[in-house]
């Protein structure tokens, strides 16, 4: 089980883990996406066609060469990004110099979950707010958490909860796969959502009342639980900007024992992938999906014609690239889906430029559908992308991922609250299979039996 604050809820499935702050009206319902084709999965695929992955000054550059190869063969795409990049001869231009592969060991991870300790959490926030770490405008202040159960005891997920304060409707929420969905007030910014004493929740005919910083529990008239199988969305949401380039190939890896176990489960949930991609602007693509899909195959092909590239400064468009994920692809109904996002980043978002859809307001969004984020922080990331991220999953309900061994070491922030004794570490694929199969498991109420596994080795932050 994870340890100290990091205690999770209990569910019920037996998994193998071996294996490798503007205030804007959320998004609409998701448009119709255009689809491309996907090789071997016809009718999904690209939306709008697969994106041009180098920049013409690279693309035009010759051929990419492995040191040692043969003369003339060129290096897979995914065999650049998982390259060391020699020093070349001086002749600029952007074209890549010959490169040599070099070993990729798996990439580990721990997690903590700022809903349990949300006290902490606002503490932590206060802080690096005193700090002068900047972040769009989220207060989660006066949180109040809606749990709603079937009539038989079990969780109702994707069940909708209306918000009103003073006669007036101020949110619509969808309940998770452990029935519990989040009302966080200063959010929504109106004037009734900042000066409510009290809130009322209703789910069909029933209704109840909370106040600011409450829990309210609402009894549906549903039975409750999951159907057989259960259907799942899970999305990936990429930077494939450069700076990412050193750990792309072991996300591959990744991703797709993620993908196989998934598929492999025993409890056969009707699970299909998708991901997103986004880079910044002025790159050969700002965002670009790939659209849901029950072809394991076809979702691991395109996955392995990623490449990093592009970038220039530190923040790059997350936003952008996370409204893409809320509204291109096909994401099935919300009150009998249960839909995760995986965002795998090394950056803050650009809070420097203003966007059609800020992350709070995407929070907004994806708490109306009950869609969980979980942010996974690379080697990268400082105090302002770790903050961006921790306000992202504790909004949706979802733990905070963080690489705990990656290309740079660990992911958090200087000034993290994060130490070594607040997690337990494993390895990346095993952590999100585990997050995934407890989210299926909370729909009966059961637990989740994983193997022992090692105390956290010494390159977890010690925090400060």
């Amino acid at each position: 089980m994870f340890t100290s604050r990091t205690a999770i809820t209990s569910v019920s499935i037996v998994v193998l883990l071996a294996g490798c702050g503007s205030n804007v009206t959320p998004l609409a319902d998701p448009p119709t996406p255009i689809i491309g084709t996907a090789r071997g999965d016809p009718g999904r695929g690209w939306i709008g066609g697969e994106p041009d992955w180098v920049a013409a000054s690279e693309s035009d550059a010759g051929t990419k060469m492995y040191s040692g190869a043969a003369a003339g063969t060129a290096a897979p795409a995914a065999a650049v990004d998982a390259a060391e990049i020699l020093p070349g001869d001086g002749g600029g231009g952007g074209a890549l110099q010959p490169i040599r592969p070099i070993e990729q060991p798996g990439l580990r991870a721990g997690s903590v979950d700022d809903n349990a300790e949300f006290a902490d959490f606002l503490t932590y926030l206060a802080r690096i707010h005193d700090l002068g770490v900047v972040t769009r405008d989220f207060d989660p202040t006066g949180r109040i958490v809606v749990t709603v159960t079937g009539t038989s005891g079990l969780p109702a997920a994707g069940a909708q909860v209306t918000v009103m304060a003073d006669g007036a409707e101020i949110a619509s929420l969808r309940t998770t796969a452990d029935g519990t969905a989040r009302f966080l007030p200063a959010l929504y910014g109106t004037t009734q959502a900042l000066q409510a004493t009290e809130f009322t929740f209703t789910t069909g005919e029933v209704s109840a009342i909370g106040a600011p910083g409450s829990t309210v529990a609402l009894q549906a008239t549903a039975a409750g639980g999951g159907p057989d199988p259960v259907a799942l969305d899970v999305m990936f949401l990429l930077d494939a900007t450069g700076s990412m380039g050193d750990e792309i190939a072991r996300l591959k890896d990744t991703i797709d024992a993620v993908a196989a176990q998934v598929d492999g489960f025993e409890s056969k949930p009707d699970v299909r992938f998708a991901m997103t991609l986004y880079r910044d602007q002025g790159d050969t693509f700002l965002t670009s999906t790939f659209d849901f899909t029950s072809d394991i195959a076809a979702f691991r092909s395109a996955l392995n014609d990623v490449v990093a590239e592009g970038g220039g400064d530190y923040p790059e468009a997350l936003e952008e690239g996370l409204a893409s994920a809320l509204s291109e692809p096909s994401w099935r109904d919300p009150a009998s889906t249960l839909q995760l996002v995986f965002l795998v980043a090394d950056a803050p978002p650009h809070i420097d430029r203003q966007v059609p859809l800020t992350y709070p307001a995407a929070i907004i969004d994806a708490i109306s559908r009950g869609i969980k984020v979980f942010p996974i922080a690379s080697s990268e990331s400082d105090d302002q992308a770790e903050a961006a991220f921790r306000e992202i999953a504790a909004g949706t309900g979802a733990r905070f991922v963080f690489l705990s061994y990656g290309a740079l070491g660990a992911a958090t922030g200087g000034s993290t609250d994060i130490a070594a004794t607040d997690y337990e570490e494993l390895p990346l694929d095993a952590l999100v299979v585990r997050l995934i199969a407890e989210e299926l498991a909370a729909l009966s109420g059961t637990t989740v039996e994983v193997p022992p596994t090692t105390a956290p080795p010494v390159t977890n932050p010690q925090g400060q």
